[in-house]
């Protein structure tokens, strides 16, 4: 059984010290998975502006851990091997026991920072041992995201929704997402929808310059934000596909706008493999042929994509040849 939550105050006061409490601070959005709960706009009481010294992220892994919940070994482990290929049941060790009671925060970008959004961006954060969790579906949150334009996209367990400001180059910081913002209404699920319907090649151009390295941002199409038709997720990424192209999104929590050095992304006609400071993060066959010259990558907010466009437009089952 799930523990009560916490108190907000006491997970805080263990992430910064009693001087930053005495900053400004931002306020963010609590959407609880059960709709029997409220929903709870909440105040930070540290103003953030270096993504590399992000307590909040670090705010957000303490709430999920204090809710405990046991993880299902045998469907985290079988997504291991989704993702690697390698079957890890029936074995034993550190690696492993650390692997089941690690707890991070997975960030689902839903308005990435362009010049057409005013460099705003918004990210929905929960818990990525959602699965592995069993936790249930959280309604609120998946309608709210459905409705700025991700059919079919949805969360577990309890979630927060925040806004940030990345210019994608030297500035950062987190700002107010109150509760004006939970509405189907709100100027950000608007934006979100004119960026998938009406993607500017040329601000994705740039977008994808500042942020990470590119093939060609040129063949980048609104293809790109179009309605998924298949998805997947894994503990360690999640990704879904949109008419001519596959996206796919990296967990990892400890990325950081100047980590871009640090990615390595090789694309080949049918393999993907992803490294990311000294850790291979995918190493692996693709479901279908695709064509390399016309992929990118991007790192914001802290979180790693890929983008691979078909070499033919048939749909994706899954994401890799051998599931």
């Amino acid at each position: 059984a799930l523990k009560s939550p916490p108190s907000f105050a006491q997970v805080e006061r263990s992430v910064h010290s009693p001087e930053a409490c005495a900053a400004m601070g931002f306020k963010y959005v609590l959407i609880p998975c059960s709709p029997n709960e409220e929903i709870k706009e909440l105040e930070y009481h540290e103003d953030i502006v270096d993504l590399t010294k992000d307590s909040y992220r670090e705010f957000i892994e303490k709430y999920f851990s204090s809710l405990g919940g046991s993880v299902d070994r045998s469907v985290l482990l079988q997504q291991l091997k989704e993702r690697t290929g390698c079957d890890l049941q029936g074995k034993d060790g550190p690696d492993i026991d650390r692997l089941l009671t690690a707890t991070s925060v997975e960030i689902f970008p839903v308005l990435l920072p362009t010049k057409a959004s005013g460099f705003i961006g918004i990210s929905v954060y929960c818990d990525d041992k959602g699965i592995a969790k069993c936790l249930e579906e959280n309604p609120r949150m998946s309608a709210m995201i459905q409705a700025a334009g991700y059919t079919g996209q949805t969360f577990r367990g309890d979630c927060f929704i925040g806004r940030i400001l990345d210019d994608n180059e030297d500035e950062w910081r987190r700002l107010d997402f109150s509760m004006k913002d939970v509405s189907a209404d709100a100027d950000w699920v608007q934006m979100v929808k004119s960026q998938r319907a009406n993607r500017n090649v040329g601000d994705m151009g740039s977008l994808a310059k500042s942020m990470g390295m590119k093939n060609n941002v040129a063949q980048i199409n609104p293809g790109t934000m179009a309605d998924a038709e298949s998805k997947g997720e894994t503990d360690q990424y999640c990704w879904r596909q949109a008419d001519d192209e596959v996206e796919v999104t990296f967990k990892k929590d400890d990325l950081a706008k100047g980590d871009k050095k640090l990615v390595k992304v090789t694309f080949g006609r049918q393999k993907l493999k992803v490294e990311a400071k000294g850790e291979v993060l995918f190493d692996a066959e693709l479901f279908a042929p695709t064509q390399p010259d016309e992929a990118i990558w991007t790192l914001a907010d802290g979180v790693l994509q890929v983008t691979l466009t078909k070499a033919e437009s048939d749909s994706w089952s899954r994401l890799l040849k051998n599931d």
